[in-house]
């Protein structure tokens, strides 16, 4: 059986398999396989590990991605994984695979825009590795975070939770879309449409990791969290599968911002379908009691970080782990997002 018979769900679940048999049951180990990233403790600190690549032609083009927003994305897209462990992050490392036939500044600009990131976050940057990769370009990015408390987990979502998302998902899949039609530069545009069309272009290429909303997040009972990198559906299936819940997603509530509503019908696409299965948000899904709701949107807010309840959690049905609810009360299964194969 090759990998893309196997599938990406399946390859993972083996691989997670081989390592449980391989290792068994460490006392250091807080949060091990099957998370946004690992807890392990040592000495009483709780450290997070993460990994995460990026492919030239499969998560970017070169000609539409500039050398800074390569550099910023990879720290970012790993950053999301500390904040969704409820976890800050304390230092990084950076890998990159070039041809060889690039210029020295246009490396030097891929740190850049990594150091950026690192500097607005409070990370460490402490070096990597640097490989020919004759296959294009690969930028792969490790980030080691310190958790103060519990992690927040996937698996502790409870039947009677709100959902609340952060950020508006959606408008990073229509930056994709921009950039891949080559629409990001048509002056042919009304001035509001073109600054909507640059807000997703920018929210894709340079995603705003929520770090800032882990210290107000700790203040409320949050059940479950996770970060929304393969879409919404695809990572709420992820919640709700090792939660043992189903995910109801109210479908008017979905936040479908201008931007996004405007990126959208210029590439062509529908704005709730790329808010539901488009990926690249790097925002946080999170599982609350219904009580806290309120209090912890406005908090999120107030730091200028949108969070919106947008479901609700009820209880586990065979096959049916998220469902759509539309205006009329008609329910739908969802499905789809990014998968590799």
């Amino acid at each position: 059986m090759t990998i893309r018979e196997l599938g990406e769900y399946s390859l993972v679940a083996h691989l997670c398999q081989r390592l449980e048999g391989a290792f068994g049951i460490d006392p250091q180990v807080v949060v091990g396989l099957n998370d946004d990233a690992a807890v392990v403790e040592t000495d009483g600190v709780r450290l997070i590990l993460t990994v995460d690549m990026q492919l030239e032609d499969v998560h970017f083009r070169r000609r539409w991605m500039p050398p800074f927003d390569l550099g910023w994305k990879a720290i970012a897209i790993s950053l999301s994984d500390v904040a969704a462990m409820g976890g800050r992050p304390l230092a990084a490392l950076f890998g990159v695979g070039l041809t060889g036939d690039e210029p020295v500044d246009f490396v030097d600009a891929i740190y850049d825009g990594a150091v950026a990131l690192c500097r607005q976050t409070s990370t460490l940057l402490l070096g990597g590795d640097t490989v020919r990769s004759p296959s294009g370009l690969l930028i792969s990015s490790v980030v080691v975070g310190v958790m103060d408390g519990e992690p927040f987990r996937r698996n502790g979502a409870q039947v009677g939770d709100t959902l609340i998302v952060t950020g508006f998902p959606g408008e990073a899949a229509a930056g994709f879309w921009l950039l891949e039609q080559n629409l990001e530069a048509s002056g042919s545009v009304p001035d509001a449409e073109g600054r909507h069309i640059t807000h997703c272009v920018r929210r894709f290429r340079r995603p705003t990791p929520p770090i800032a909303a882990v210290p107000v997040m700790r203040q409320f009972p949050v059940h479950a969290a996770i970060d929304i990198s393969d879409g919404l559906v695809i990572d709420a299936e992820r919640m709700a599968t090792v939660s043992k819940v189903q995910i109801v997603l109210s479908l008017p509530q979905l936040p479908l911002s201008e931007p996004l509503r405007s990126a959208a019908s210029f590439v062509g696409k529908e704005a709730m379908g790329l808010a539901l299965t488009g990926g690249e948000d790097y925002e946080l899904l999170l599982a609350v009691p219904a009580s806290a709701v309120a209090e912890l949107c406005a908090a999120l807010t107030t730091l200028q970080i949108p969070a919106h309840p947008i479901g609700m959690v009820e209880g586990w049905q065979a096959g049916l782990p998220v469902v759509g609810v539309s205006a009329d009360g008609s329910r739908e299964p969802l499905r789809g997002g990014f998968q590799h194969f």
